[in-house]
């Protein structure tokens, strides 16, 4: 008997553990009210990593986010860097049901498509380093990233890409964007999972601290 029980409880863990599909698709979890917890370890917004160089206004933070959690890291990259943020939104905005959504992000990347951008960056060539931000859907980053990137010249520009995800972390983001804009040096990306963005943000908090440093954009 007690074999039998060890053995239902064995199948139970791996099941639990393997529950998370293997190719991203678009996380659309709406609830991002959540405050930064306090942690004496990580920095706060009241108490931000200092920048390891005076010269941060050469900093853009460029990021998509469909339901919050990208924006979260992106705003977290901002506070310790002294970047500046911009949002990339779209002209035609993405459905909030879930269905709707999976569905037109799968069409954007069967279509190769360039969704059309609400605005864009004033002056592009005042920065030399430039975090990119998004989801991973579908796994890959958004095609309204793909229009970002074609929009501007990224010539000898250093480019950092960061992803939320839900199980497949950068997927093939890293290599698209060399491909993209193969004159920048790309930098090693970082990964968080929604789920930890939106509702473990001192974890979060932690894990963008030490990619920072890693980087040497902070100390």
């Amino acid at each position: 008997m007690s074999a039998l029980l060890l053995t239902l409880l064995l199948a139970f863990s791996l099941t639990a553990c393997d529950g998370t599909p293997a190719q991203d698709t678009p996380d659309a979890g709406t609830d991002t009210s959540a405050s930064t917890p306090a942690d004496s370890d990580t920095p706060t917004a009241d108490e931000p990593s200092e920048p390891a160089k005076d010269e941060s206004g050469n900093i853009l933070v460029a990021y998509f986010s469909h339901t919050g959690n990208t924006e979260i890291i992106a705003n977290m990259i901002a506070e310790q860097t002294g970047g500046d943020l911009f949002h990339v939104e779209t002209t035609t905005v993405y459905p909030e049901e879930y269905n709707d959504l999976i569905a037109q992000a799968r069409q954007e990347q069967d279509d190769d498509a360039r969704p059309e951008l609400a605005s864009s960056v004033e002056d592009m060539d005042a920065y030399d380093t430039v975090f990119i931000g998004y989801p991973n859907w579908w796994g890959t980053m958004p095609m309204t990233m793909f229009t970002f990137l074609e929009s501007y010249d990224f010539s000898g520009k250093t480019v950092i890409p960061f992803c939320t995800h839900e199980g497949s972390a950068l997927g093939s983001s890293e290599s698209d964007i060399a491909e993209l804009i193969p004159d920048a040096e790309l930098l090693g990306g970082l990964a968080v999972r929604g789920q930890t963005a939106q509702n473990r943000q001192d974890e979060a908090r932690e894990a963008v601290t030490d990619w920072l440093r890693e980087g040497g954009f902070i100390e």
